[in-house]
């Protein structure tokens, strides 16, 4: 478009500005980038020239420091419901043989998904940690073997029995926990590799260089 930046309501004149003529616009799609040449017509959804993709407008919103504190303890909460609610969904399709519910991503995943959100600013960056973050201490207390969430269970059973657990019993239980850990790791980077392998070989790319 001319070669130009335009903000919202910029562009949104400009095609109104520009109904019944052809636009050329340059987009970017991962690493490729090409060019589409469009019509603008009135779309008679909003009255207004469009090409029949959804324009909005976003920003970070701030709070003061002291409404800060109380909207990061909600939205922490929000986001534990939420995974848990995930975990749910996938323990209980795994039950019922319907398959996993949500799609499980390792560190491949993770680090391609990392390198989508930091070119969206450092807040989305911040955020996307901070949901990590609270991911992993979930998974990290529930009760597996190998697992903390584990070894509280084998602390509780010890209380209600009044003596410790045999320690070559829970020994051996941790260690088959942990075995089938990384089997479930080894899995899910095979899964990782097979849906992410060129854009994780990208994001290598443009590290190295």
């Amino acid at each position: 478009m001319d070669g130009k930046n335009f903000s919202f309501y910029e562009l949104q004149a400009y095609l109104t500005k520009n109904i019944g003529k052809e636009v050329a616009y340059g987009l970017k799609r991962d690493t490729n980038k090409f060019e589409k040449k469009i019509v603008p017509k009135i779309l008679p959804e909003t009255g207004k020239g469009g090409i029949g993709v959804g324009l909005v407008e976003v920003g970070v919103v701030a709070y003061p420091w002291h409404l800060a504190i109380w909207k990061g303890i909600t939205e922490t909460g929000f986001y534990i419901k939420e995974i848990i609610l995930a975990f749910y969904a996938l323990l209980s399709g795994l039950i019922i043989g319907k398959g996993a519910a949500v799609d499980l991503s390792g560190p491949v995943g993770i680090a391609v998904l990392t390198g989508k959100v930091a070119r969206l600013g450092f807040v989305y960056l911040m955020q996307f940690a901070a949901v990590l973050s609270v991911n992993l201490a979930i998974v990290n207390i529930l009760p597996f073997p190998a697992l903390d969430g584990g070894r509280i269970l084998f602390l509780i059973i010890e209380k209600i029995r009044g003596k410790p657990v045999n320690q070559k019993v829970e020994s051996l239980i941790h260690n088959l926990g942990f075995t089938a850990l990384m089997i479930l790791v080894m899995f899910i980077t095979y899964n990782d590799f097979v849906k992410f392998g060129s854009k994780f070989s990208n994001l290598w790319h443009s590290f190295i260089q």
